[in-house]
């Protein structure tokens, strides 16, 4: 499976870190072919997620924090699981 992350503006290598390995975790073991495209944008008081795979995209805006950002982040894709 590929997973392609762009970060943008996280500049906490911990932060960073966490926050995609929340969603490489989410999106689990999936099939070789699959690629999925992960987009996280900060600006400030925000963080935009965009998590697009085969056939589903997701979308949010995260406010202020940064530091509970990877938790918010399992807590959001964990809500609705990929199939």
């Amino acid at each position: 499976m590929a997973i392609s992350i762009e970060l943008n503006e996280i500049s906490d290598a911990e932060i960073r870190e966490k926050a995609e390995n929340a969603i490489r975790g989410s999106i689990g073991d999936r099939p070789k072919e699959e690629e999925w495209k992960v987009w996280i944008y900060s600006g400030g008081s925000y963080c935009q997620v965009i998590v697009k795979g085969p056939s589903q995209r997701r979308e949010r805006l995260f406010f202020n924090d940064t530091c509970t950002l990877p938790k918010k982040i399992r807590e959001w894709l964990d809500a609705y699981p990929f199939r």
